[in-house]
């Protein structure tokens, strides 16, 4: 059996070159993703064979394991996740696995493995293009937003996090918009918990915060980290009752990496309200992640 421990703060340091890596562009191969939501899905990790594994909760699939992640022996590692499986009397199920790591699989496990695209896992991918510039009929909503909102606060600036007190500023701010939000379900509230991990570890973390601010306030914070050529957001939120305030925040934001092509804004977790958002900013892609499960012929 693997000697699975918590992620947390401490133990995150651990794993956190296994995420130097481009791993598929998946949300779920990046530090903050998984630090962000380890509560949430309940986070094991062991490292075996010099590759991370991870084993978590994922709803309705119940509890799973994550491809292997790294450099070392990837054969290696998976037997040791077999061995585990057998111990703790649980299916052996791969989740959120990235394209990359299907073939891999597949020539470990043959005939026995099956392997079904979950849409609600899907990570939404855009041209980087697109948002510095929000040009072109589809995103005509966008723009017409984003200038409506420096029309209406034409001090407005964009401010990297970088000093105590913009970080004390941005954590009032997600003070407030919690408070706008009384209603907030536990995955939100987990979300909102975890926005002012990411945002307060950040160096430890690897992530860029930013924040627009107007009249001397902040509101909107977005929060991620590049990997080559790709920005993962991982935290988006602005003040509700601010016109345009999100589409101005999630174009400042991919404006602060000169140097990605394309923005990885993760999945949208089955929510209408998050899918209906992120199709209207027109992606180019849907990331597949799959669930792999392995047949056990005896």
């Amino acid at each position: 059996m693997l000697e699975y421990q918590r992620i947390t703060e401490e133990t995150i340091r651990d794993i956190k070159p296994f995420f130097q890596a481009y791993a598929c562009g998946i949300c779920d191969n990046t530090i903050g993703a998984v630090y962000q939501w380890r509560d949430i899905y309940v986070s094991y990790y062991a490292i075996t064979a010099g590759m991370l594994c991870i084993r978590a909760g994922y709803g309705e699939y119940g509890e799973c394991y994550t491809a292997p992640l790294g450099a070392g022996d990837f054969d290696a590692a998976c037997e040791a996740i077999e061995q585990d499986a057998r111990a703790r009397n649980l299916p052996l199920r791969y989740c959120v696995v990235p394209p990359c790591a299907i073939p891999r699989l597949r020539m470990r496990y043959g005939e026995r493995m099956q392997a079904e695209s979950i849409r609600d896992w899907a990570d939404y991918i855009y041209t980087a293009d697109a948002f510095r510039t929000y040009a072109g009929k589809a995103l005509h909503t966008q723009k017409n937003h984003v200038n409506r909102f420096y029309r209406d606060h034409p001090d407005a600036k964009t401010v990297i996090v970088n000093d105590p007190e913009t970080e004390q500023a941005c954590l009032a701010f997600l003070d407030r918009f919690r408070g706008k939000h009384p209603e907030f379900s536990p995955l939100e509230e987990n979300e909102w918990n975890g926005a002012k991990e990411l945002l307060t570890h950040r160096d430890m973390l690897g992530q860029t915060a930013a924040c627009l601010v107007a009249g001397g306030e902040v509101v909107a914070l977005a929060i991620g980290e590049a990997k080559d050529d790709m920005l993962f957001v991982h935290v988006e939120k602005a003040m509700p009752d601010i016109s345009g305030a999100y589409p101005a925040m999630a174009q400042a934001f991919v404006k602060c990496f000169d140097n990605m092509h394309y923005v990885n804004r993760e999945d949208d977790g089955g929510d209408e309200g998050l899918r209906y958002s992120k199709t209207n900013y027109k992606p180019i892609e849907l990331r597949e992640k799959y669930l792999v499960t392995i047949r056990d012929d005896g």
